[in-house]
């Protein structure tokens, strides 16, 4: 090859390689661009709409908040007034026998005289008239008699006929309930415990509004007695439930005996429906004994409370472990009346109806309900539980639902675009990767051509010998250009769907050695020796000869191209599992695994240093894959990288004529 020929191929190859860098750059340029041009658009919706949304979400605060308000002064004025039409309804001197509060919801009506506290059961209509009755000198003086009878003489039967004449001899039924009363008491010491307990069942009829003079009703103390002997007369039961429902309240002694009787009979109890009654009563009672009690310690707190202060705004103030709320209200110049509401009675319902919470002012979180309820607090439990609140959500749940089908359509639109784009600058590479081999390919075999035809002109050579082989030399290189040529208008045919195959029967021995024949001239020039296993006797195949024999030459110029240092290529034919098989072994540098899923694509090359060092199209397998295809057939590869590969054109024997 002459300078000017080496100084033009080279600045061909310059400008090639420029080209192809310009392309590259165009390419990447555009992409980015692409992707820009969708992915910024969608990056400010994005952005916007998250403002869009938080600022919803603030005004949905500040409208939430604006209702909460609207609600607890709704929820304060509601509470104030049922509790002020209340206070108005049960403001009386004391309850009369057998009464009741106008509201269930209210537990006592008590009275402050001189900062203290007086319970109603203190003032009891029923235990005053009660002790007056009792304290009558008549009365009192037949009764003091038998008494000394009973506990200065030791005569109990004495002392019990005195009882029964002084229950005989008075009218009143307070006066004969009591005689009888400490008449069964004696009659118990006697020993006569028959006649004790048949008079002590008599006194359990009697109303809970005959009392002692300790305000204990006369019943219960005969039930207190029965029960100790071992009674388990249902009729006691009755009698301390209607004692016990006779008043919203009881006196501390009276609560003191209904639970020692209520446990008492829980113990004694023998049947399933007794235990459950006696349970139920115990239940009771014990709630009756921690309403007293609570009342005891209001007595005591009642000055911290705050209710106490010169009239003004009306207050409530909850109060107690089983909350109440705690009013007042003047009921003369040195009296005033003490309400005691259920807490529990009024703010379960506004809490069911309202989504609320009340709590006491120990709780942190919270709102206080106002100067009207001092430590009451109102928690809003399900603040979204409105209709407005239910749209706002439900709107920015749609907006991030949208948001979300958005980013999803997007980022699957530029996937798809990216790999179409990827696709497209990988096509771009592998095609300008291909018209640098081809022109790489044509210029070789041309340069020498061109190096020996001059040659021959300028009559350098005289020797007859040398001259028959520039000759041959020059007839192979004009081959080589041939089937070059063929190759990249066979794909380019093939790509266009206009190749045409021209199917006979045709014996594959034959194209198998005319192949070989093919290249002996440059397997014996690149010193390749050529090992054929030719069976014989095969049956024609309906095939292209030429299209057959152009796939196992690109086959057999692979196998010389990588073959590395070994000159070893076998070349073989026979028939295999219901298959006529062509086969071409090399021993040479092998595929990557990774690549052999590859090697039949357009214009790939397996990415190996090698593959670098050594010049290709990376047409020659996917032709050989179209062609095998159209004859119905397949292509395998077994390789091992450094050991060399072998391909198989798979003819199936249906094809076979």
């Amino acid at each position: 090859m002459t300078f000017a020929a080496v100084a033009e191929l080279r600045m061909k190859i310059s400008r090639r390689i420029k080209v192809s860098l310009v392309e590259w750059l165009s390419h990447r340029r555009r992409m980015v661009l692409i992707l820009a041009a969708i992915f910024v658009p969608y990056v400010a919706l994005i952005v916007l709409s998250v403002q869009v949304i938080n600022q919803d979400r603030g005004l949905s605060a500040v409208r939430r908040a604006d209702r909460q308000r609207q609600v607890v002064s709704h929820v304060r004025q509601e509470l104030l007034e049922r509790l002020e039409a209340i206070k108005r309804d049960e403001i009386r001197t004391e309850l009369k026998p057998g009464e009741r509060y106008r509201h269930p919801e209210v537990v006592l009506v008590g009275w402050v005289e001189q900062d203290k506290l007086v319970l109603p059961w203190e003032t009891d209509y029923a235990a005053r008239m009660s002790r007056e009755l009792l304290a009558d000198k008549s009365f009192e003086s037949v009764i003091g008699a038998c008494e000394h009878a009973e506990f200065g003489s030791g005569e109990a039967i004495a002392a019990a006929q005195c009882y029964e004449h002084a229950a005989d001899a008075a009218t009143i039924p307070v006066q004969v309930a009591y005689a009888r009363l400490l008449g069964a008491r004696a009659l118990d010491k006697a020993g006569r415990h028959r006649q004790a307990a048949a008079l002590f069942e008599t006194l359990l009829s009697i109303g809970a509004g005959i009392t002692d003079e300790d305000g204990i009703p006369v019943a219960l103390h005969a039930a207190q007695w029965l029960v100790q002997a071992g009674s388990k007369s249902p009729r006691i039961l009755d009698t301390v439930q209607a004692v016990l429902s006779a008043r919203p309240w009881a006196t501390p002694a009276s609560c003191f005996l209904a639970s020692e009787i209520s446990e008492r009979m829980v113990r004694i109890a023998s049947g399933v429906q007794e235990a459950r009654q006696a349970e139920e009563l115990r239940r009771q009672v014990a709630a009756l004994v921690r309403l007293t009690e609570q009342a005891q310690w209001l007595d005591n707190d009642l000055p911290h409370l705050g209710l106490l202060r010169p009239a003004g705004q009306p207050a409530w103030s909850l109060y107690g472990e089983d909350p109440w709320l705690i009013g007042t209200a003047p009921a003369g110049p040195d009296r005033t009346t003490v309400i005691v509401v259920r807490a529990r009675d009024l703010l379960q319902p506004l809490e069911a109806r309202l989504g609320l919470r009340f709590s006491d002012a120990r709780d942190p979180r919270g709102e206080l309900l106002g100067a009207a309820f001092p430590g009451l607090k109102v928690t809003f439990v399900t603040p979204d539980n409105d209709a407005g609140e239910r749209t706002a959500r439900l709107e920015r749940r749609l907006y991030y639902f949208a948001l979300l089908l958005m980013a999803a359509a997007t980022s699957f639109s530029g996937y798809l675009l990216w790999r179409d784009l990827r696709r497209d600058l990988r096509l771009s590479e592998l095609r300008s990767q291909f018209v640098s081999s081809v022109s790489h390919e044509l210029k070789t075999p041309l340069t020498a051509i061109r190096m020996l035809a001059e040659t021959l002109q300028m009559g350098r050579v005289r020797d007859p010998g040398m001259q028959a082989e520039y000759l041959d030399t020059i007839t192979n290189e004009c081959e080589r250009l041939s089937r070059l040529v063929d190759e990249v208008l066979l794909f380019s045919k093939t790509e266009q769907g206009k190749k045409i195959y021209r199917f006979r029967p045709v014996q594959l021995e034959d194209t198998v050695h005319a192949a070989a024949r093919a290249m002996e001239y440059p397997l014996r020039q690149k010193g390749f020796a050529l090992h054929m296993q030719v069976e014989t006797g095969l049956p024609p195949v309906r095939a292209d000869e030429d299209a057959l024999e152009q796939a196992i030459l690109n086959l057999m110029s692979n196998a010389m191209k990588y073959s590395g240092d070994s000159r070893d290529i076998e070349l073989a034919l026979r028939r295999e599992n219901g298959y006529t098989v062509i086969r071409v072994a090399d021993q040479g540098v092998g595929i990557p695994l990774e690549a052999q899923t590859h090697i039949f694509e357009n214009f790939y090359r397996a990415p190996t240093r090698e593959n670098q060092l050594i010049p290709g199209t990376g047409l020659g397998l996917a032709l050989v894959a179209q062609i095998v295809k159209a004859h119905g057939g397949k292509v395998r590869v077994e390789s091992v990288l450094g050991k060399g590969s072998t391909f198989s054109i798979c003819l199936p024997v249906e094809n076979q004529a």
